[in-house]
């Protein structure tokens, strides 16, 4: 049964798609997308979400990032969205040689660097789409 502007009363439980590029450093930049953890929740509740995933493979190395939406902030469609914001892990300047992947940080020897990033989530989706 699909979810109708009436529905979001009952707090069904529901993700969100989200799409956002990070802050530019050292010259390039990251795309972070994917979909926040099902959580219950109305237009009016202020339930939140957390986020999770590692971003776009982009000048030989890759971010983790974490974090926990804004409270949900109704839509004039009848349904809602969330803000995100926050910034990745640390990640090498430098691609590191590593054979068979993974991360390795070293106090001192390479000089480490983070991005930001502040965006919207824009698509609810009841669950993940097939094949994503």
């Amino acid at each position: 049964m699909p979810l109708y502007q009436s529905d979001w009363e009952r707090k069904p439980s529901h993700v969100h798609a989200y799409r956002i590029i990070t802050s530019k450093e050292i010259g390039h930049y990251h795309l972070i997308e994917g979909f926040s953890q099902p959580s219950n929740g109305s237009n009016y509740d202020k339930h939140t979400h957390f986020f999770a995933g590692v971003v776009s493979f982009e000048n030989g190395h890759y971010h983790r990032y974490y974090g926990i939406s804004g409270p949900a902030i109704p839509s004039v469609d009848g349904t809602h969205y969330h803000l995100l914001s926050g910034s990745t892990y640390l990640a090498y300047n430098e691609p590191v040689d590593i054979p068979h992947g993974g991360v390795v940080y070293q106090e001192g020897e390479k000089e480490r660097h983070r991005h930001s990033y502040r965006g919207k989530t824009f698509e609810i989706v009841g669950n993940e789409p097939l094949n994503w």
